[in-house]
C-alpha cells in the first residue's frame, strides 16, 4: 500500500499485521517512515433528520464516517440502533449512511451508528444521539346514521380518530349527548361505533372524546346536532260486524303502529263523520269499544290518534258501516181461551227486535183474512193488546202482524186458534 503525504504512525492501529501490503522494492514514504501498517483509524458522527419529532413521523438518521491519516473514502455498512436493538444497516456512499424510520415509539430514543470498518478502515461507533419523540396529535370527528331520526329508532353514531402522520390509534372512544355519557366504544382501524335508540325527542348535542393512547394525544370531535323527531304513526280501523243490524253492537278496534316498531300511548277518538262517539286510552297499541247506538242507514267511522310525547298523530282510513233495520219476532196469546159467546177476550202481541231495544208503531191484529183491530205498540212494555167479545161461536184462526218502523222490520205473529163456544 502506497501512502504519501504528512503520514504519521500515531494514524494507524499500534497492532502490525492485522493487514501487511508489501511495496514493489518495499515502502518508501516522503518522510522516510516505513513501516508494517494496519486500518486507517475513523470516527462516526451521527444527526437525525428532526429532533424532536412526531410518533409516525419519519426521521432520517445520517451517519458519518470521518478517516484519519487519509482522504480516501470508507467503505462498507453502518448498523443503526436503538439501545441495544437494531433498526436497520444502510450502505455508506462517500462517506455517509442514511437510515430512514417512522417506527420510534414514544419517549427519548438512544440512537447510535456503529460503522462496521472495511479492508482499509476500521470500525467506529458514533456517540448516543438523544432523539426525542412526541405523541401524535390526534383529530376526532362524529357521524350519525340517521339525521334526523325518529323517536324508538336505532341510531349508530361512528367516531373517526386521525393523526397527521396517519397512524392508527388505538383506546376508546366516549360518547357524550352534552354532559351525558352515552356509551364508549374500542377503536378498530382508526374508528369506533355506539348504538342507541333511547335518545328523547328534541335536539341533542353528541361529541365523542377520544382518550388518547400512549403515542397519541386525546381529542374532542366538533358538536353533532343530533335532531330526533317524534314518531311516525299509522291508524286502522275495523267494525265487527259490517253491516249491522239496528240495535246491534258493534266493535270498533282501532289499531296504531309506529314506524320505528315502538308501541304507541294514548287516546284514540272514535268518530262518526264530525260526531265523535267515544275517546278509549291506548293498550299495547289498541283501542276499542262496542256502539249499539248508530241510526239505521250509511255511516262514516274513523278512529284519530292524539298522538303523545314521543309519537305524532294520525287518523284511519274511514270505515263505511252500515247498519240496517233489525228483524222483529211477534208472539200472540189470548186470554181466555176456549172462551164463551159475547165473553171479552184479550190478545196479547208482543214484539221483540233481533238486539232488543223498543220497536214502535202499530200491530193489526187478524182474523183470517179479515182485519178485526189496529193497535199501538206500547214502547216500555213491547205490546200491543187488543180485546174483542164480538167473535162468533166456533174457531178463530187469530194472527197478529207488525207493521214494522223505522227501525225495525215487520213480523208476523203464528196462528192461534180461538174457540168461542
Amino acid at each position: 500500500m502506497y501512502v504519501t503525504g504528512n503520514t504519521s504512525s500515531a494514524d494507524f492501529p499500534t497492532t502490525a499485521g492485522a493487514f501487511q501490503t508489501v511495496c514493489p522494492g518495499g515502502c518508501t514514504y516522503n518522510h522516510g517512515f516505513v513501516s508494517k501498517i494496519g486500518r486507517f483509524r475513523t470516527s462516526t458522527s451521527l444527526l437525525s433528520s428532526l429532533n424532536p419529532s412526531i410518533y409516525g413521523q419519519s426521521v432520517t438518521f445520517t451517519a458519518t464516517v470521518t478517516p484519519t491519516g487519509t482522504t480516501s473514502p470508507p467503505s462498507g455498512t453502518v448498523t443503526f440502533k436503538n439501545g441495544a436493538s437494531t433498526l436497520g444497516t444502510a450502505t455508506i456512499i462517500s462517506g455517509s449512511a442514511k437510515f430512514t424510520t417512522s417506527t420510534l415509539a414514544v419517549g427519548t430514543q438512544s440512537i447510535t451508528a456503529a460503522y462496521s470498518g472495511d479492508t482499509n478502515f476500521s470500525n467506529s461507533t458514533s456517540a448516543p444521539l438523544a432523539q426525542l419523540v412526541n405523541q401524535a396529535s390526534s383529530n376526532t370527528s362524529v357521524a350519525s346514521s340517521a339525521n334526523p331520526s325518529e323517536w324508538g329508532a336505532a341510531v349508530t353514531f361512528t367516531a373517526t380518530v386521525t393523526t397527521a402522520e396517519g397512524t392508527l390509534p388505538t383506546g376508546t372512544v366516549t360518547f357524550e349527548d352534552g354532559a351525558t355519557t352515552l356509551g364508549t366504544g374500542t377503536l378498530s382501524g382508526g374508528t369506533a361505533t355506539f348504538n342507541t335508540s333511547s335518545l328523547a325527542v328534541g335536539a341533542h348535542s353528541i361529541t365523542a372524546v377520544y382518550a388518547g393512547d400512549a403515542n397519541t394525544v386525546g381529542s374532542t370531535s366538533p358538536v353533532l346536532t343530533q335532531t330526533v323527531n317524534k314518531a311516525v304513526t299509522a291508524t286502522t280501523l275495523t267494525a265487527t260486524p259490517n253491516p249491522s243490524q239496528f240495535n246491534q253492537k258493534v266493535v270498533l278496534k282501532a289499531a296504531v303502529t309506529s314506524t320505528t316498531g315502538a308501541i304507541p300511548v294514548g287516546r284514540v277518538t272514535f268518530k262518526d263523520g264530525a260526531t265523535t262517539l267515544r275517546t278509549v286510552a291506548l293498550a299495547s297499541g289498541t283501542a276499542s269499544f262496542s256502539v249499539s247506538t248508530l241510526a239505521v242507514g250509511a255511516h262514516s267511522i274513523t278512529a284519530v290518534y292524539g298522538g303523545g310525547t314521543d309519537f305524532k298523530t294520525s287518523t284511519s282510513a274511514p270505515v263505511n258501516l252500515t247498519v240496517n233495520t233489525a228483524k222483529t219476532t211477534t208472539k200472540l196469546t189470548s186470554t181466555p181461551n176456549p172462551s164463551n159467546s159475547g165473553q171479552a177476550v184479550t190478545f196479547t202481541a208482543t214484539v221483540t227486535g233481533a238486539f232488543g231495544g223498543s220497536p214502535s208503531g202499530s200491530v193489526t191484529f187478524r182474523d183470517g183474512t179479515t182485519t178485526i183491530g189496529t193497535v199501538a205498540v206500547n214502547t216500555t212494555t213491547h205490546q200491543a193488546q187488543f180485546v174483542t167479545s164480538k167473535l162468533s161461536v166456533g174457531t178463530h184462526n187469530i194472527r197478529a202482524v207488525y207493521g214494522g218502523d223505522t227501525n225495525y222490520l215487520t213480523s208476523t205473529s203464528a196462528i192461534v186458534k180461538q174457540v168461542v163456544q
